[in-house]
């Protein structure tokens, strides 16, 4: 029997799915000025992308884990990819976005994306073309996957959404392109958003 058929578990996602439905009022937010600089850059290719807000319980407590983790509070709480090849920065509207959330693995659209309050676009040092089409044919093979709130790297029939960008890399060559975001997981024997922007195998095209 799959780990995610048992009562315990049942219980436990009944359980964690909880701090993300706790909010508070916003106060800071990723402005219209922003949104135009940031579709700018996604117009011009794909990106991973983390995103943090400050608003949500559910985020705090990420935060928190990065912290007892790695030691480092995490600024961003969430990571996702962007997978159309619109060119136009004004067609905002037809930008798609895949993200692996408490109900699993789907599309969303810009503004569901950017209402937070900080995001970063982070691509690869070396991915060529043909490379990215991989990952993003990886990435779109994931559509429908349910949530892994127990965060097993191991398991890949069920993904969070640093699972569902780590699957994704994994379609080129992983081991040579992404030595440092490995060592990373050896070391740490998890992984969390922050690792992405601490890891020395991405640039960063996009920070606010």
């Amino acid at each position: 029997m799959s780990k995610y058929s048992t009562l315990f578990y049942k219980v436990y996602h009944w359980i964690a799915m909880i701090p993300g439905k706790i909010s508070w009022s916003k106060k800071t937010y990723i402005t219209v000025t922003d949104k135009t600089e940031l579709a700018k850059v996604l117009a011009s290719g794909y990106y991973i992308i983390l995103t943090g807000e400050r608003h949500h319980l559910s985020s705090i407590i990420v935060s928190f884990l990065s912290w007892a983790k790695t030691g480092i509070w995490a600024n961003y709480t969430h990571a996702l990819m962007n997978c159309d090849n619109i060119t136009d920065p004004t067609d905002t509207a037809s930008f798609k976005f895949v993200e692996a959330t408490g109900v699993g693995v789907h599309y969303s659209t810009f503004d569901q994306v950017f209402a937070c309050d900080s995001v970063c676009l982070l691509t690869p040092n070396n991915i060529d073309n043909a490379e990215w089409t991989k990952i993003i044919d990886a990435l779109l093979k994931q559509q429908g996957k349910p949530y892994d709130d127990l965060f097993d790297l191991s398991d890949d029939t069920h993904v969070s959404c640093v699972e569902l960008v780590l699957n994704a890399l994994r379609a080129v060559n992983y081991a040579e392109e992404f030595a440092d975001l490995h060592r990373l997981i050896e070391q740490e024997k998890n992984l969390v958003p922050q690792m992405y922007r601490t890891c020395t195998d991405f640039m960063v095209k996009y920070e606010k």
